[in-house]
């Protein structure tokens, strides 16, 4: 059963830093005192230590596990290698003054309360603690191909968006990392490190993600020829990094571009609510406004993320989503749900929320109900679709909302002949990709006595 998103990774990390900590500080302590020798035999004693005692933070085998496990259920190959830096489509600008426009979504995460840690405990410790986090960061970037650009302390700045990528796959791969982040952080980081005796309760995740149109991102190089950064320049990238301030901790801003570039629907989102004189009260807009050439006021909106109900779309198995706060999932041993596309006389899984489907592509929702349920659940059983229609395209067609797939509830019946045997089944329901942005489909099992014994979403994203 799957634990956490890189669980294992991350807690053979922790334990590596940990048992070789000493290990390095007691390297550093001999090099300290040994100051008064000539620099080539301080260097040759360094020499003399091993590579994983200086740098106890794991190696390259260690260096893509999560992704080993983050890509695969997102339907991605390999792993991603970027390194941190210069984005590898710009890198030509590099110490020149050309420049180059192109499209950009921009996330920028900080680790919150992380400088509580120095208050708590050794420096020592909040070092790899920082460091482990921020490493788990940038490879949950990666592993949803976007690029780390840099680190700034205990924030991150990332980019998503590539010339060999289409538009609107980098922005959904931006929105699925920003809920795999937050994912990660609930069922991974805070668990393992409150088994290695720290407490992580109060960290977490703020996350800020906006979208730059081609023609609102410019790349370039700053500096001089030998000392200079190839970097995005947009107001979308500076936003995140403001979004990221107005974020509450393990939470998501989004700004208007992002939503609006993908008719993002708005049930996976909404304002902020703060507390203020002892009233809730709903933020709409960043808190600056802004003014331009023409002296005209800007107030630009922004968005939370609803991390439960997002969270409930990614496609991980339905035991680890549903046992998070707020889940709507459940889940049952032996019962299954998947998407798969249909055409050229073949059918192709479909991770759920994975990337970008085109209009008019035939798809088939599965429910797979194993032989073991037979022994477990109280049959007949009943097995009910509905699919969520969003965005202005369905509005206008007026098909926007709720329906039920099927006329009739598919019902799945115990027979005399199945006493002794119980096959399995799998149940369909055909459907097709007509309306721009993100549709769901949600399936239901229900058990003899009406009690839902599955629930699981599967979310369409469509060009």
């Amino acid at each position: 059963m799957m634990e956490g998103i890189g669980k294992e990774a991350f807690r053979s990390l922790v334990k590596d830093a940990r048992s070789k900590r000493n290990i390095t500080k007691a390297a550093l302590e001999s090099y300290q005192a040994n100051e008064s020798f000539e620099g080539y035999a301080a260097d040759a004693m360094l020499d003399n230590t091993s590579r994983s005692e200086r740098f106890p933070l794991g190696g390259v085998d260690t260096e893509y596990s999560i992704q080993e496990q983050v890509r695969p259920a997102f339907g991605k190959l390999a792993v991603n290698t970027s390194a941190i830096g210069a984005h590898p489509d710009f890198r030509h600008l590099a110490g020149t003054s050309i420049t180059d426009r192109h499209h950009v979504c921009s996330l920028f995460l900080d680790i919150k309360n992380s400088t509580r840690l120095s208050f708590l405990y050794e420096l020592d410790d909040v070092y790899w603690i920082k460091n482990l986090i921020l490493r788990v960061a940038s490879e949950t970037v990666r592993a949803m191909d976007g690029h780390v650009h840099r680190f700034m302390g205990d924030a991150l700045l990332a980019f998503f968006g590539s010339k060999s990528v289409q538009r609107d796959d980098s922005v959904v791969n931006a929105i699925n990392c920003t809920s795999v982040l937050q994912a990660t952080m609930e069922r991974t980081i805070i668990p393992v490190l409150g088994e290695e005796g720290f407490d992580a309760r109060d960290i977490g995740f703020r996350v800020g993600l906006d979208y730059g149109s081609d023609q609102q991102v410019l790349w370039s190089s700053y500096g001089f020829s030998s000392v200079f950064e190839v970097t995005a320049t947009s107001f979308y990238v500076d936003v995140a990094a403001k979004l990221q301030s107005m974020a509450k901790k393990n939470a998501v801003m989004m700004g208007s571009n992002i939503i609006g570039v993908m008719d993002f629907p708005d049930a996976f989102v909404q304002k902020k609510r703060i507390l203020e004189n002892g009233e809730w009260k709903e933020i709409d807009t960043l808190n600056k406004t802004y003014s331009d050439r023409d002296g005209v006021q800007h107030k630009y909106r922004v968005r939370e993320l609803k991390a439960d109900i997002y969270r409930d779309l990614l496609p991980f198995p339905a035991e680890f989503k549903g046992k998070f706060p707020g889940s709507k999932v459940v889940s049952y041993d032996g019962i299954e749900f998947k998407c798969y596309t249909k055409g050229d006389n073949a059918s192709h899984h479909y991770p759920s929320v994975s990337r970008v489907l085109q209009k008019e592509q035939g798809l088939d929702f599965r429910v797979t109900i194993d032989k073991r349920v037979f022994g477990s659940a109280a049959f007949p059983l009943k097995v009910v679709f509905t699919k969520r229609n969003h965005g202005s395209e369905a509005k206008q067609d007026k098909s926007e909302g709720e329906f039920p797939v099927l006329s009739e509830e598919i019902i799945v019946e115990q027979k005399p002949w199945y006493q002794a045997f119980f096959a399995g089944r799998t149940v369909s329901a055909s459907e097709g990709t007509r309306y721009r942005g993100l549709h769901t489909m949600e399936v239901k099992v229900l058990d003899a006595s009406q009690e839902t014994i599955f629930r699981d979403f599967i979310g369409i994203y469509i060009q």
